[in-house]
């Protein structure tokens, strides 16, 4: 199902569309721990610069996980290529500026299965356009967790509305069985407060923030905002950092290494 007015495309179905891509060499070994990478690349404009900041930094090509958000089929596909992982990708829209599909997806070293699209609620005041999370389940050998890369609506929507789309992740996440769960992406919280607001609703599904300490994710000026989070449920976070010297995107990759319980 499509919707559609004259400034903007969204692609309303759970179902997709989809793509996928298979590039891992093989299934890596599971030791226990895993490394992540978050990051919003900017509607996906300078795919090989952020290929070429990627494969310069140990940290970011090493990843084991990505979870990218503002992404087209083509970007993620590249990406996914030039570092040898297999990914999904759900586009939520079409953005009218480019032309160009806007939307999540979750790469991995290993197996990827059960793809899905979580589409959250309100549409944009300002664009009309609508925002998702991308899942999947990454098999780490005999072990299975569930990976979300988030994009939540800025502050043109009301926070009423943004904790409403914040709800519909936590109660998507209640309904998965799985035990380890991974939560990634930009939630756009400029305040301290919205961070805090963001921790409470995820604590009911008994997540919590990995990754603060890494921050900011963002610059604008002389200020400093944290937009993008990672959070995990039966997972240890071990280390992370923000890697701030990026052409690609105006927000900073987000790195975490984590240890499973």
């Amino acid at each position: 199902m499509i919707s559609s007015r004259k400034d903007r495309e969204n692609f309303c179905s759970p179902e997709g569309p989809c793509y996928t891509g298979a590039y891992a060499d093989g299934t890596p070994r599971f030791n226990g721990e895993i490394s992540v990478v978050s990051w919003n690349i900017k509607f996906a404009l300078a795919v090989e610069t952020a290929i070429a900041e990627l494969e310069g930094t140990r940290q970011l090509r090493e990843a084991d996980i990505m979870l990218l958000q503002e992404m087209d089929e083509d970007g993620v596909d590249a990406i996914a290529r030039a570092l040898g992982l297999d990914y999904v990708y759900f586009p939520a829209t079409v953005r009218a500026r480019t032309g160009r599909k806007f939307g999540n997806a979750v790469l991995s070293r290993w197996h990827l299965s059960g793809g899905a699209k979580l589409l959250l609620p309100h549409e944009s005041p300002r664009t009309g356009e609508r925002r998702i999370a991308a899942r999947a389940h990454v098999h780490l050998g005999d072990r299975k967790l569930v990976a979300y890369s988030v994009h939540t609506e800025t502050f043109a929507l009301s926070a009423e509305k943004r904790y409403e789309q914040f709800r519909a992740l936590v109660d998507d996440i209640a309904s998965e069985e799985r035990e380890h769960v991974l939560v990634g992406g930009d939630f756009n919280t400029i305040k301290s407060k919205n961070i805090k607001e963001l921790e409470e609703r995820f604590r009911e599904a008994g997540l919590t923030r990995v990754s603060a300490g890494a921050e900011p994710t963002i610059r604008a000026g002389f200020l400093g905002f944290t937009l993008d989070h990672i959070f995990t449920r039966s997972m240890e976070g071990l280390e992370n950092a923000v890697f701030t010297g990026t052409e690609a995107s105006d927000h900073f990759p987000l790195w975490q290494r984590l240890r499973l319980r």
